[in-house]
């Protein structure tokens, strides 16, 4: 199967990560380190005195919006280390990792449209775990090259966590596909532990320490097969309230309060800039400043919220192509047909048309 010219690919767009990939402060969400818990209970130990070390008040597990520094996450991975003796902890770890420790990511990951489409989300939206890593994905002739580097090296997260979201990635690419998608290779920063074999057990691929980077490298000749378990419709719901969580948690980035707002107005048809800026409490005249600092338009982000749903409602095969121009906040599908056309080389019924053929 040939593909065209301009894949439908995030690694271009201007929103997909923040501008300023050095978080100063960076954070985690509570379910992984429930997961770290977890883990260290299955050894038979006791976790209470565990956080209370490590500077962790436990009441915050129970909260599915709280965040952890990572500072005190990298206490807490160096006490479980030591408490279980395990130097293999982090993949460990990743064997008590669930949909819901990726908040509505890991859901929507499930049912992405293909491996590709999961990645993509997965790189979209990992800010919601943490912002200490920063995942990029850098497509070859045969693989696709999945990084997965601290994106500040003075806060970096242990080299268990880094294990263990390696891990996790290559657990939901074998859950998710029917012949057990598995890496060609893998590399970690980390240097090599005792039982180095445990790893190339673990991943059933060569494994390299001491890397550059972070990073699983992928077959790419199946990416794009569909997925038995896809639904557009609940991915599309659980991006929408990633995309909301964004604007709650990291409220420094208008942006993301700018895009949930475009995702709730837009089948009302296209706001002004000025009734966006009133919506989300705002003059025109700072919502641009603030965009500006963050170096995006308002133009930018109504492209980027455009072109990602135009994916997301054509894969429901339910709704016509005009029903999806008006959705996008067009006013009539011939609009919307030319700017996808600029966006992805295809037509949206040719992109249709294509993702029937994929499925024979």
């Amino acid at each position: 199967m040939s593909y065209c010219a301009k894949p439908l690919s995030w690694k271009d767009d201007p929103l997909s990560k923040p501008r300023d990939v050095r978080i100063k402060n960076p954070t985690t969400i509570t379910s992984w380190t429930a997961v770290v818990v977890q883990t260290v209970e299955s050894y038979g130990y006791s976790t209470d005195k565990l956080l209370a070390q490590a500077g962790i008040d436990k009441h915050l597990l129970a909260d599915p919006d709280a965040r952890i520094r990572v500072e005190d996450m990298r206490r807490l991975w160096s006490l479980a280390v030591q408490m279980t003796g395990d130097a293999c902890f982090g993949l460990k770890a990743a064997a008590h990792i669930r949909p819901t420790t990726f908040h509505a990511l890991g859901f929507a990951l499930m049912v992405s449209s293909s491996m590709m489409d999961a990645l993509e989300r997965l790189q979209r939206f990992y800010r919601i775990v943490s912002d200490a890593i920063d995942i990029d994905l850098s497509p070859g002739d045969d693989t696709m090259t999945v990084y997965l580097d601290p994106t500040n090296e003075e806060a970096r997260p242990s080299d268990e966590a880094f294990d263990m979201i390696v891990a996790a990635v290559v657990t939901f690419a074998r859950i998710l596909s029917p012949n057990g998608f598995a890496p060609l290779r893998v590399d970690l920063m980390r240097q090599a532990p005792i039982h180095p074999e445990a790893f190339e057990n673990f991943f059933s691929s060569p494994v390299h320490f001491a890397a550059a980077h972070n990073r699983i490298f992928f077959p790419l000749r199946d990416m794009h097969a569909p997925l038995p378990d896809a639904n557009a419709e609940i991915a599309r719901g659980n991006d929408q309230i990633m995309v909301e969580y964004l604007a709650r948690f990291d409220k420094s980035q208008v942006a993301h309060q700018v895009r949930a707002k475009l995702i709730e107005l837009l089948p009302l048809g296209e706001p002004a800039v000025e009734r966006l800026a009133r919506s989300i409490g705002m003059s025109t005249r700072s919502l641009s400043r603030y965009l500006r600092k963050e170096e995006v338009s308002y133009r930018e982000i109504l492209n980027d919220v455009r072109r990602y749903l135009s994916i997301q409602y054509l894969q429901q095969r339910h709704l016509s192509i005009i029903d999806v121009a008006f959705r996008l906040g067009y006013s009539d599908s011939s609009n919307f047909t030319r700017a996808f056309k600029g966006w992805f080389g295809l037509s949206p019924a040719g992109y249709r048309k294509r993702g029937a053929m994929e499925k024979l």
